[in-house]
């Protein structure tokens, strides 16, 4: 398990924490519930934070705008045969089962290029 497999997609919008982790459970049916605001995703631990950082009005208007967005949802692979590959493709089914009208989603990891 490497850390650099880790990943964040930091999140800005009107949902609370639960209404995210419904919409993450909704849109990926393979994630499991693990414990409170978190679930097992394909060999990842995915964990939803609130931003101790967040602030609206930088959010909506700083250039590096997702430091300051809502929430921190975690990601930790949990399995050995979980590869760059895998974290890429799984970031990106993520951010499509995230975005959507007033919600806004941004990958910070090392591989954040190629996703």
């Amino acid at each position: 398990m490497q850390t650099t497999l880790q990943f964040l997609i930091m999140v800005d919008g009107p949902l609370e924490s639960a209404e995210l982790l419904d919409r993450i459970r909704t849109r990926l049916p393979d994630a499991v519930p693990y414990r409170r605001d978190s679930v097992d995703v394909r060999g990842n631990l995915l964990e939803i934070n609130p931003n101790e950082g967040a602030d609206p009005r930088l959010a909506a208007s700083d250039e590096d705008d997702y430091l300051y967005f809502r929430w921190r949802v975690e990601l930790t692979p949990m399995d050995r045969t979980v590869d760059e590959d895998h974290q890429v493709t799984l970031a990106r089914e993520l951010l499509r089962a995230i975005e959507g009208p007033q919600v806004r989603a941004t990958v910070c990891a090392a591989f954040e290029d190629r996703v």
